[in-house]
């Protein structure tokens, strides 16, 4: 039940900082939730959320923004702690957590965020950056790209995709 409360107030806290940075027409608000609704019946993904635990959120949010090189916007809510990543013209949100019920860990799920072009330019940025490589770029047993795996600054085992 706590978790459920925990993803609605997620969602709650996103929705919220999208509406105030929407400076638009309401027209112009109106095609857009539109090209939303289409994006929500179009999409083509298991994934809408993901959330990665922190023990120190501004450290996570550091590192994060250091290797992939976006901006994460802090919140906080009576509770808990988040950094949001960029979600404009994302189908999948993602959220960096601090609260008592969120612990890092190299158990579990494996989130493969996107190296973009070539995920050896994010892997080269993870030590300098305070995580640790676990697994260097390596190629898909199918030929289909590659992947490597890191530990961030909290514990946590993440991948990164890339197709070169």
């Amino acid at each position: 039940m706590n978790r459920i409360i925990l993803n609605l107030t997620i969602l709650f806290a996103i929705g919220l900082v999208a509406c105030n940075k929407q400076n638009k027409a309401n027209s112009e608000t109106g095609k857009q939730n539109l090209q939303v609704e289409k994006k929500m019946t179009d999409m083509n993904s298991f994934i809408s959320l993901f959330e990665i635990p922190a023990i120190d959120i501004s450290r996570a949010i550091d590192f994060y923004q250091a290797i992939l090189d976006i901006n994460i916007e802090k919140m906080e809510i009576p509770g808990m702690e988040m950094g949001i990543f960029p979600y404009e013209n994302q189908t999948i949100t993602g959220v960096i957590m601090k609260g008592e019920d969120f612990k890092p860990s190299t158990d579990g799920v494996t989130i493969y965020l996107n190296g973009g072009d070539n995920l050896q330019t994010i892997l080269d940025k993870v030590e300098e950056n305070g995580g640790k490589i676990i697994i260097p770029k390596t190629a898909h047993a199918d030929e289909s790209g590659f992947f490597a795996l890191f530990l961030d600054t909290e514990g946590n085992k993440l991948g990164l995709n890339s197709p070169n």
